[in-house]
């Protein structure tokens, strides 16, 4: 006989419901105000063997979905795949980028998925914000008051 859900609760949870995993420290930007270490790719990173085995232990553990972070996931050539493998098999993905790579095919795809969820990091690139230069290889780098810094970047 199967408990109500409630009651199944009063037991605790037999896997944890979300998870966060720093797929790669790789990153295509270099910005200052990242809360990561990130920037070059470690050599120990799993290969994408490895990834899908961890993918079938959180599908076996039911595991509701994983948070992706790093680094920038998506520099992973094998990263779209690892979503949808783990979408196939059950485990959600969320996964925070700064979305240089998704590409208007890409957000179409995610847009109509029920499993994936994508957070964007938005960087404030207006002139006159009283802010420090954010990042070193993106067009918002260049110092207040430098005649490229005077220019609208949308």
């Amino acid at each position: 006989m199967t408990l109500p859900l409630v009651e199944q609760f009063q037991y605790g949870l037999d896997a944890p419901i979300c998870l966060t995993w720093e797929l790669t420290y790789a990153c295509n930007l270099a910005c200052v105000h990242c809360l990561s270490s990130s920037g070059r790719r470690d050599p120990r990173e799993l290969t994408t063997a490895e990834c899908r085995a961890v993918i079938d232990e959180l599908e076996r553990m039911q595991v509701f979905y994983v948070n992706i972070g790093g680094g920038e996931p998506t520099v992973r050539p094998d990263f779209w795949d690892l979503v949808d493998y783990a979408t196939a098999h059950r485990v959600g993905v969320k996964f925070s980028t700064n979305g240089i790579k998704i590409t208007p095919e890409r957000a179409e795809s995610l847009a109509a998925s029920d499993y994936v969820d994508v957070q964007i990091s938005l960087t404030k690139s207006v002139a006159r914000a009283r802010t420090p230069p954010r990042c070193a290889r993106c067009r918002t780098w260049r110092r207040p008051g430098s005649r490229a810094s005077r220019s609208r970047w949308w």
